[in-house]
């Protein structure tokens, strides 16, 4: 080679030349890949609104009104932080967790302050901290102080994060995880804690996505449109879903776990739970002799015949519920109206037409 000559490493190689333009085929693998990656980020933000605003109903339930013994205790202990609004940890704000936050802000009844995230840029959410949401630096901090966290990490740092809030985690907190690629066994394991909800996506690609996500919208925008909520629904036909449904049968677990801890008799759980879900709303009409939840709906015969009347539901371990069948599989099953129902509700409460509950001066407001 002549001296100063430089080696031309990609001489000849016709696929590393910049001026090369993609194939037909690999245009649509990257489009495809596009719409995957905004179709599993709306499904995950919709999914994450409904769950922070069924919990937060279910906290104002308890707060206006409702009585049973050590009631009292149950409403400090809800609003001893806060004054009772619903504390959300995201940890881990890419892009994936800034659209979470601002889904939360925008769709549900939380306000900035009731979010904390924490990031290792935290200097890069200054748009997020000018709306009044904390973001800081310090998961350990982040996880003993929050009723639900949102673990939004990359799979690969999921090994650093886990040894930072191994065992800090607080009781009463649920683990969203939306690292979809580690099941709930594994995750119970490595932050020392049972009380996990991780849904599981699929995408279709024969599926009406594509022509929904050439729009070019926002989740948040996405979430205001109908169709779109719809196709998000749990309990949508298995061609057309982007959710295994066992992600609801976590959702009510995790319900009950919150009764368990405030103390709640499981019948006053039971009555909280068909009148969020089943009762009409702002005119929108309830289905005719919907079969509501019981105690076997929950729960093993032995269990029950262990449940006094003023005893709560037993303690439910969610990386369990995940794995295996349970009696609201079972329950599921026998009645498939509550799931058209079920996912009625879920639509119209991301579409307002049904509030899960009025909110006056509860949690806040």
């Amino acid at each position: 080679m002549a001296s100063g000559q430089e080696p031309k490493l990609t001489q000849g190689l016709r696929t590393l030349g910049f001026e090369v333009p993609l194939t037909e085929e690999q245009r649509e693998f990257s489009e495809y890949l596009r719409i995957r990656r905004w179709t599993l980020t709306v499904c995950a933000c919709a999914h994450a609104v409904f769950y922070c605003r069924l919990l937060t109903a279910v906290r104002c339930k308890i707060i206006d009104g409702v009585h049973f013994p050590n009631s009292w205790m149950a409403k400090y202990q809800i609003l001893k932080f806060n004054r009772g609004c619903l504390r959300i940890g995201v940890l881990g704000c890419g892009h994936f967790g800034k659209q979470l936050v601002l889904s939360l802000l925008q769709l549900t009844e939380l306000t900035a302050t009731c979010i904390t995230v924490s990031t290792r840029r935290p200097e890069k959410l200054s748009d997020l901290s000018d709306l009044g949401v904390k973001c800081f630096y310090d998961n350990k901090r982040l996880a003993a102080s929050v009723d639900v966290m949102f673990l939004c990490c990359l799979p690969s740092h999921l090994s650093a994060v886990s040894s930072q809030i191994h065992g800090c985690i607080a009781e009463s907190c649920i683990v969203y995880s939306l690292v979809t690629a580690v099941p709930a066994a594994r995750l119970k394991n490595l932050l020392a804690h049972s009380s996990i909800v991780r849904p599981h996506y699929f995408f279709h690609t024969k599926s009406a996505w594509p022509r929904q996500w050439r729009s070019g919208r926002t989740p948040v925008e996405a979430l205001k449109v109908q169709e779109i909520i719809e196709m998000t629904s749990p309990f949508k036909k298995a061609y057309i879903s982007c959710l295994d449904p066992k992600w609801f049968e976590e959702v009510m677990y995790s319900v009950l776990n919150v009764f368990h801890l405030l103390k709640v008799p499981y019948h006053i759980s039971l009555d909280i739970l068909n009148e969020l879900l089943f009762s009409p709303s702002e005119g929108v009409e309830a289905l005719d002799n919907p079969t509501l939840f019981s105690q076997e709906s929950f729960v093993n015969a032995s269990c029950i015949q262990s449940l006094s009347y003023s005893s709560p539901f037993p303690w439910f371990n969610l990386a369990s519920v995940s794995m295996r069948d349970t009696p609201l599989t079972k329950f599921f099953l026998l009645h498939p109206r509550v799931q058209q129902n079920l996912s009625f509700i879920y639509r119209m409460s991301l579409l307002r037409r049904k509030q899960l509950l009025e909110f006056s001066d509860c949690c806040g407001r």
